[in-house]
């Protein structure tokens, strides 16, 4: 029993300290441009505004989740690995720049401070598929 407060004290700096948001986009916060199958041309294009969830992981990482019902794959569960801007630079400490796993042209740009979000996706139009260019601004509120 005298080890009790021991193992509890050794246990409760392994819990996690994961931070989940909730997060959407602004009202008209999602454009870009989507190829038209008829000419062949990239149009501008507004898109339907995305809600999702967000897990800051403790590694640094973000997680996106959506809940799996989106048919947009950029928001369904995705790991994105995560760096801070500017090392060692105060100012920016408690923001981030993602790249998605696998490296398939999705960027997640967070500040943790003000909440606000960016995420864009451009892989392709490089790539000649008929993938849409997408940007997403909004803003995530931590439950």
């Amino acid at each position: 029993m005298k080890y009790l407060g021991f193992v509890l004290l050794v246990l409760s700096g392994c819990v996690m300290a994961e931070e989940v948001y909730y997060c959407s986009d602004n009202h008209n916060g999602a454009n870009g441009f989507w190829k038209n199958k008829e000419t062949g041309q990239y149009e501008r294009s507004g898109f339907i505004e995305e809600k999702f969830k967000m897990k800051l992981q403790d590694d640094g990482n973000i997680a996106i989740d959506n809940g799996g019902e989106d048919p947009n794959p950029i928001f369904n569960k995705d790991l994105f690995f995560c760096s801070t801007p500017y090392p060692g630079n105060p100012k920016y400490k408690n923001n981030k720049s993602c790249v998605k796993e696998f490296h398939s042209g999705v960027f997640f740009n967070f500040n943790q401070n003000n909440g606000r979000y960016i995420l864009f996706n451009g892989f392709g139009y490089v790539a000649s598929t008929n993938d849409s260019v997408a940007i997403h601004i909004g803003t995530c509120t931590k439950f």
